[in-house]
């Protein structure tokens, strides 16, 4: 302030030739290719990976939920004979084992069939029950079997058309008997 004169200390950084320099946004919608040989820009690529991807999600889920009922159907089935299993050694070695007279086959059978309709419901569809016994003609007792089987053969509703699951399931063991000693 010496001789009169005035100095300005302040900046003015509102002056017309600083809005002119600044950089420019690009309009949204308009992009520049990303290099030299990006012909177009990548709109509406959602939507391609959205109708591609999509059809192959549900066929992932649609095949975890029949993977899932495989599964549950086959729990069933084997629970079911191997209660049909335990029926026919039971009743086999209390009721002898007279092939003619012999009820513990058909019991075997009402037994998987019964049980495999409680846990599976209509899981187990359409199930073939098989009963089967091996005997031992050097077995030292009055009954000469010495193991029963039983075997259900079923199939598995399907989430596919056309395509069907089967099961099957075998269950068995010995006879419990006394043994007569010579």
């Amino acid at each position: 302030m010496a001789d009169g004169v005035k100095t300005d200390t302040s900046t003015d950084t509102g002056t017309a030739t600083d809005a002119a320099s600044a950089p420019v946004p690009e309009p949204r919608g308009e992009q520049q290719p990303r290099g030299r040989f990006a012909l177009r820009d990548d709109r509406g690529m959602t939507a391609v990976e959205f109708v591609v991807l999509t059809p192959l999600l549900f066929l992932l889920l649609m095949l975890t939920v029949q993977f899932a009922l495989y599964l549950f159907a086959k729990q069933a089935a084997t629970a079911a004979v191997q209660n049909g299993a335990r029926t026919a050694r039971e009743e086999a070695a209390a009721n002898g084992c007279d092939q003619t007279t012999a009820t513990w086959p058909q019991d075997a059978v009402a037994a998987v069939t019964s049980r495999a309709q409680d846990l599976g419901g209509q899981l187990v569809l359409n199930p073939a029950v098989k009963t089967g016994f091996t005997t031992d003609p050097q077995l030292n007792a009055d009954c000469k079997i010495s193991l029963v089987t039983v075997s259900l053969h079923s199939e598995v509703p399907s989430v596919f058309p056309g395509f069907g699951l089967t099961i099957d399931v075998h269950a068995g063991g010995p006879l419990e008997q006394p043994v007569r000693h010579p």
